[in-house]
């Protein structure tokens, strides 16, 4: 038994009359979720980054030639507010690892720009943060893999904007 199991088993003595099949599905997502970025967050820290700062840089770094995204284009790829995307982009700013310019095509646009060293410390991480994921997901074969995969996409399809 796992730790859902065991959640659920207590749930269903205490409330006989209620269906957690869900939680057998949640829970384990979110418990995976919990895992999933201890691991992570231990991998970045050699990085002194955090997971959302981590987010801008891969952001940019798929974004070749020039590796550069306006500030809006940056919130619509990590999904947060344009307040806590300014403060990850200060952050990584004051250590070098972005710059912002002014729009070409815009006097009142920013640009956000992945410097050199930036460049070189997503190289690095990303290579970390991959075989971390390998790791984590080494339990299931290629087409357990696949088939939650495919199984994933079709819950956030049904409620991603």
């Amino acid at each position: 038994m796992d730790q859902i199991d065991r959640i659920v088993t207590l749930w269903r003595r205490a409330r006989p009359d209620l269906v957690f099949d869900s939680t057998e599905v949640i829970g384990r997502v979110v418990r995976l979720e919990y895992f999933i970025t201890r691991r992570v967050l231990q991998d970045l820290s050699r990085y002194e980054l955090n997971v959302g700062e981590f987010d801008v840089l891969a952001a940019l770094r798929r974004h070749p030639p020039y590796f550069q995204l306006s500030p809006n284009q940056l919130q619509a790829m990590v999904l947060i507010s344009s307040g806590a995307l300014t403060n990850r982009i200060n952050r990584l700013e004051s250590r070098g690892l972005v710059s912002r310019a002014q729009a070409d095509h815009d006097r009142r646009g920013v640009i956000v720009t992945l410097t050199d060293e930036g460049f070189k410390v997503v190289e690095d991480a990303v290579k970390y943060h991959l075989a971390a994921e390998a790791e984590l997901a080494a339990t299931l074969t290629a087409e357990e893999r696949q088939q939650f995969a495919a199984l994933l996409k079709k819950m956030l399809l049904a409620i991603e904007d």
